[in-house]
């Protein structure tokens, strides 16, 4: 499973304990921390002290994946990440960079890999590609940076569906899928048989989330959207 921290509710030391239990009572793995930080939280603010205490915060959040035996924070939160109006984009971009660095230096002793999620232009004012995620990830350049290649955006972003996994490669950390309607994969129009071609082909060997919206049997979904994931597989 792929959690956020902030949904219902901002996670206490209590529910990391709690969710431990549960995910080992359920036979089930945890793969990393997904929406990240709550909307309220501006990582580009103003603010000097708004700004560390998101840097502590993602620090926390490293810590707390690896306790839980994760692999990756999935860097999207594209409200939290977008940068205020003011605040110049070059220096509110500099305080992304800044995050990002003091973070990967612990995310790189505890083996997380920091993700950066482009997200469309409808969620995200900036990283809207696999080629941005990129340029962002190798000017912080820390071998725990690198992007998430999500097909929801990808169906609206980009020009190619397997051209944005073969520039990543290496930097590839994480793999989002959902058909472009937002449903399974199979209801929509996207053809993922190449996609999971390029995947083998870059040698992906992390987690592939399910990351879609269930209609009225959500069991029925699951099920159907393993199948299918594990053909594609």
């Amino acid at each position: 499973m792929e959690i956020s921290p902030s949904v219902p509710r901002n996670l206490t030391e209590r529910d990391v304990g709690t969710l431990k239990r549960a995910l080992r009572r359920n036979d089930l793995s945890f793969s990393g921390f997904t929406g990240i930080y709550p909307p309220e939280m501006i990582l580009a603010s103003k603010s000097a002290s708004v700004r560390r205490n998101c840097i502590r915060y993602t620090k926390w959040l490293i810590e707390t994946a690896s306790n839980l035996g994760g692999k990756h924070l999935v860097w999207g939160s594209g409200r939290s990440r977008n940068i205020p109006r003011d605040v110049s984009h070059r220096k509110g971009f500099q305080s992304l960079i800044h995050l990002l660095k003091e973070s990967a230096a612990l995310a790189d002793e505890r083996g997380i890999k920091i993700a950066i999620e482009p997200q469309n232009r409808f969620e995200s004012t900036i990283i809207h590609n696999v080629s941005e995620a990129l340029s962002l990830a190798q000017l912080v350049n820390h071998k725990s940076v690198g992007v998430v290649y999500d097909t929801f955006h990808t169906s609206l972003e980009e020009s190619s569906f397997t051209r944005p996994i073969l520039l990543a490669g290496k930097r590839l950390a994480a793999v989002h899928v959902s058909d472009c309607n937002r449903k399974i994969p199979g209801k929509g129009h996207i053809q993922f048989a190449p996609i999971f071609a390029s995947l083998k082909r870059v040698h992906y060997d992390g987690y592939v989330s399910l990351e879609a919206i269930l209609e009225r049997d959500p069991r029925r979904d699951l099920l159907s959207a393993r199948r299918y994931l594990e053909r594609m597989i």
